[in-house]
């Protein structure tokens, strides 16, 4: 086997080795009562699927975030209220399917308890009653390929997360 065939092999293994070793915090997402979230709404999609979608791509975002935190951290986040960027229209039709229409008024908003743990289990950092909004958010930078589900609703998530959240733990 050539050299450069067993060094492309050994950093490979290195980088599967050092993977799980890098992710330093874990976190917990919940959903209080999202039936009465004020807009979680799919439109003519299957609610159910939907409304999965976006746990998923929440869940998504908030493994990445977490990983910044100290080794043992644990972020745990309780959804009381969403409302996704733009409303859910039945004037505007698309393949006789209602479409989520995205203007200025209608910004997200994302509201939530938080706490963060250390690897001991002590509470470190939390607050309740946290609300997160973007009300320019169709004046900020977007790719607008970039095929993100939810993308404003993650790009908050981020920004809280950098601003208020990792100042306080790390």
């Amino acid at each position: 086997m050539n050299h450069a065939v067993r060094m492309s092999r050994m950093l490979f293994l290195a980088v599967l080795v050092a993977v799980p070793a890098a992710h330093a915090g874990e976190a917990v997402m919940t959903w209080r009562n999202p039936e009465a979230f004020t807009d979680i709404d799919s439109g003519d999609a299957a609610q159910k699927s939907f409304s999965k979608g976006v746990e998923k791509a929440f869940n998504a975002e908030l493994g990445e975030l977490s990983e910044q935190l100290p080794k043992g951290y644990r972020l745990e986040i309780d959804f009381t209220d969403i409302d996704l960027a733009g409303e859910v229209d039945p004037v505007y039709l698309r393949d006789y399917r209602e479409i989520r229409i995205l203007k200025d008024v209608y910004f997200p908003q994302l509201s939530f308890d938080y706490r963060v743990l250390d690897a001991a289990g002590r509470q470190v950092a939390g607050q309740q009653g946290v609300t997160v909004k973007d009300m320019s958010y169709l004046n900020g930078p977007k790719l607008a390929s970039s095929g993100t589900a939810f993308y404003y609703e993650r790009r908050m998530l981020r920004e809280w997360f950098g601003k208020a959240l990792l100042p306080v733990v790390k």
